[in-house]
């Protein structure tokens, strides 16, 4: 197949869902996987079919990433350009008010789902020159903050992930990169955090579309961490440097504004 190719999970919504529309518009054979049934049908209504495939995937469930993979193989030879571990839910308290079942879903979906994907399409990224295995992290794994505590880690997880594979698959000519977004509009964000977002700086909401801009970019250009809005990298070096009070300075300002007791 001459077209190149794009694996999406988490597809059918938000981010994903962007994602979806722009590797579309520029003309890649794009694969879009979701739990949701229900939005895959909705989006596929508005897409269509050509050059483009809906299934339906569990990402916690690795015979079925298998599957859904292997389907895939056969529409593209065996070739994958962009695997896009994008699946991902977020949850919101303090630790103990969660129960056990809620974070092992959150680490499961998050991150046993990134590893999932690898381990499934590892062998269609060594068939492709100069591939790309794109995984969504999160401004979390930048810093842990509070109410966020197995969310931020599972991405924390996804980070370190990311930076170990892209030492070890760079002997097969794969790249790995991850998204490390910060206030992104979709529905995970809550209206009580919408209110409270500030105009400007790296807490405003930004538009799912730069998401998708954004793993457009990872394609074609050579970075580990991308960050958006790119403020976060600043942030990140802040942590260096002095991570209490950083931390300190978040949880009182804007949408990091937290409850503490």
């Amino acid at each position: 197949m001459d077209k190149k190719s794009i694996f999406i999970t988490g597809a059918a919504s938000g981010m994903g869902k962007e994602t979806v529309k722009l590797f579309k518009k520029e003309g890649w054979f794009v694969g879009c996987y979701d739990i949701n049934e229900e939005n895959l049908e909705k989006l596929s209504d508005e897409l269509g079919d050509n050059e483009i495939v809906y299934k339906n995937l569990d990402v916690t469930n690795k015979n079925d990433f298998e599957k859904c993979v292997a389907n895939f193989s056969s529409c593209t030879d065996g070739k994958l350009d962009i695997l896009f571990n994008n699946a991902g839910i977020a949850e919101g308290g303090f630790f103990e008010d969660q129960p056990y079942e809620s974070h092992l879903k959150v680490i499961n979906i998050n991150f046993i789902g990134v590893i999932n994907g690898i381990y499934s399409a590892i062998q269609l990224l060594k068939n492709t020159p100069n591939s790309l295995c794109l995984n969504t992290a999160s401004s979390t794994a930048v810093i842990g903050l509070p109410m966020t505590s197995v969310y931020s880690a599972s991405k924390h997880a996804v980070k370190g992930l990311t930076e170990s594979l892209s030492a070890e698959f760079s002997r097969f000519d794969t790249r790995v990169s991850d998204i490390l977004p910060g206030v992104i509009d979709t529905p995970l964000i809550g209206e009580e955090i919408r209110i409270n977002l500030p105009k400007e700086g790296m807490w405003r909401l930004i538009p799912a579309g730069e998401i998708a801009k954004t793993a457009l970019r990872a394609y074609y250009e050579n970075r580990i961490h991308w960050y958006v809005p790119e403020d976060l990298e600043e942030l990140e070096m802040s942590v260096v440097k002095d991570p209490i009070n950083t931390r300190d300075d978040l949880m009182n300002t804007g949408p990091m504004k937290m409850p503490i007791e």
